[in-house]
């Protein structure tokens, strides 16, 4: 056990018995997943242009 009474390995719970998670919250969170990673990817790559064209004036 942790400091939290949580145990280390494993959470003593039988996972047969847990309701699995809707099938439209996982396609909601693999879309929001997908929309970040691509607004980030956008933004690097935009960041990336820039500093190559710009950079190597200087």
């Amino acid at each position: 056990m942790d400091e939290d009474g949580l145990p280390i390995v494993g959470s003593g719970i039988d996972l047969t018995k847990v309701p699995a998670i809707q099938q439209r919250r996982v396609v909601a969170y693999l879309n929001q997943f997908i929309v970040h990673t691509v607004r980030f990817l956008n933004r690097f790559s935009t960041v990336c242009e820039e500093k190559l064209a710009y950079g190597s004036h200087s």
